[in-house]
């Protein structure tokens, strides 16, 4: 039972991180499968570029906090090591500081297009809504990036010894007994 309870609480975590990230794709995807090139033309008559501006917008909010992202991550690792599941709460504190911003950035660079990238700030129409400063944050993003992935991976050796020390599972009692290959008498000595 405490696992489960575990693995929902680290669920929880992951979705707070990553969730925006996959709105920002779904959004992206649904246009690349609609056959709508990036321009400033609506995608077959609807505005993608205003859903994408504002998924862009909370995953760039999620991704600049870095005490947020940070704390989030190390709560992931820390909820995966108590459901016993050392190399999940590792992985998590080495992925989840990555993915969370870099994500929206490939996201804006997979939507540029000639007249419409960091530089052009306020003035960029993606599928027929005007992008205001989200292609900007993509290019701060990069700085939070860099900042931050020496401490998480820092972080991520240090917990990751700890974590398979100490939240390993634990064998039963049965399984550490020696055993006889069909034979219950004892050994000769």
């Amino acid at each position: 039972m405490a696992r489960g309870v575990s693995l929902r609480a680290w669920a929880f975590c992951v979705a707070v991180l990553v969730g925006p990230s996959v709105l920002v794709w779904a959004v992206r995807l649904t246009a690349l499968f609609g056959g709508c090139n990036p321009g400033p033309a609506p995608c077959h008559g609807v505005a993608l570029g205003a859903g994408l501006r504002d998924a862009l917008g909370l995953a760039f909010l999620v991704a600049s906090n870095s005490w947020l992202l940070i704390g989030l991550s190390l709560a992931a690792t820390l909820i995966a090591f108590r459901a016993c599941r050392p190399l999940l709460g590792t992985l998590s504190l080495l992925s989840l500081p990555i993915l969370t911003p870099i994500l929206p950035i490939l996201a804006v660079l997979a939507s540029r297009y000639r007249g419409c990238s960091a530089e052009t700030i306020g003035s960029c129409q993606l599928w027929g809504a005007g992008m205001g400063f989200t292609f900007r944050d993509a290019a701060a993003a990069r700085e939070v990036l860099y900042s931050i992935v020496p401490y998480t991976f820092a972080l991520t050796v240090m917990l990751g010894i700890i974590g398979f020390c100490f939240a390993r599972p634990k064998l039963p009692a049965e399984a550490m007994a020696p055993h006889h290959l069909g034979n219950d008498e004892p050994l000769p000595r």
